[in-house]
């Protein structure tokens, strides 16, 4: 039989170190090793002792952020116990920095408003992957809301209804340009962050609706009747967790949404000012 090009060879060789250093970094390398200098229990509570250091470095790498969050003002009320060891529990296994942060704010943001997140939320949270995290990162960059109101959508385009005169018709973005493929979105269904399927809202008021994309605002009104709006929209805890995210509107989907949208309607885009700090007195 031929030999192994030592390329190969090579390949295999850095796996096997490479196995040989995870478990060592675990404490379960003891027959890899032929370690005879101690028993399978001193090991077992080498790797226990480790891994616990590990959560409360965890913990309190996660405590630090959330100090670094909170502003100074008074708390909102008293944390629901239950729900702080149930934060404990699901956090002190995040060791991604990314992570860590999402759960510091986490912790700061629930100080000031207690209830504001739930258990529920909290475990979506901790079954997501960093490329998960970052994938829903992109659809709050694209999302925005109704005036008066926190749920977020994700606006993909509108539908005309038929008249004596013309057809139905749809006019539909595709997402795929702005990184958010149709794989994603069925990734974040089943994540129970976005609702399945296209929505529809009901036919748009004769004085037009309030979106908010950040910290643009946009009035649309119709230049023609019986026109809705095609969306996406966030779950409760989609919705929940987008607080964690000031993501600023991303300018290319924008401007190819204004453009789509202004056949049909005519748009009022507002940027407020910023607050100017007020004089100092001498």
């Amino acid at each position: 039989m031929a030999d192994l090009p030592p390329k190969k060879e090579s390949s295999i060789l850095s796996s096997q170190e490479q196995t040989l250093r995870l478990a060592r970094s675990r404490g379960i390398d003891g027959m890899l090793t032929r370690n005879s200098d101690s028993t399978f229990e001193q090991r077992a509570t080498f790797r226990q002792l480790a891994e616990q250091a590990t959560r409360q470095r965890n913990l309190e790498s996660i405590m630090v952020m959330a100090a670094r969050h909170c502003e100074e003002t008074a708390a909102g009320g008293e944390i629901d116990s239950d729900w702080l060891t149930r934060f404990l529990q699901l956090a002190e296994d995040i060791s991604m920095t990314p992570m860590q942060q999402l759960w510091g704010r986490i912790f700061a943001l629930e100080v000031a408003t207690p209830g504001r997140f739930s258990i529920r939320a909290l475990n979506t949270l901790k079954e997501m992957t960093q490329r998960e995290a970052q994938l829903f990162q992109r659809i709050c960059a694209l999302s925005c809301h109704y005036e008066g109101s926190d749920e977020q959508r994700l606006l993909l385009g509108m539908h005309k209804g038929a008249s004596l005169l013309s057809r139905a018709k749809v006019t539909r973005m595709g997402l795929g340009k702005y990184r958010v493929p149709y794989s994603a979105l069925l990734l974040l269904c089943d994540l129970g962050l976005l609702h399945r399927g296209e929505l529809e809202s009901g036919p748009l008021p004769a004085d037009g609706v309030e979106l908010a994309f950040g910290n643009q605002r946009w009035r649309l009104r119709q230049r023609q009747s019986n026109l809705t709006l095609l969306y996406y929209r966030l779950t409760p805890v989609g919705n929940e967790l987008a607080l964690l995210l000031d993501e600023p509107p991303l300018e290319e989907y924008l401007q190819d949404l204004k453009t789509l949208l202004s056949t049909h309607l005519q748009i009022e885009t507002q940027i407020p000012a910023p607050v100017s700090e007020p004089d100092l007195p001498v």
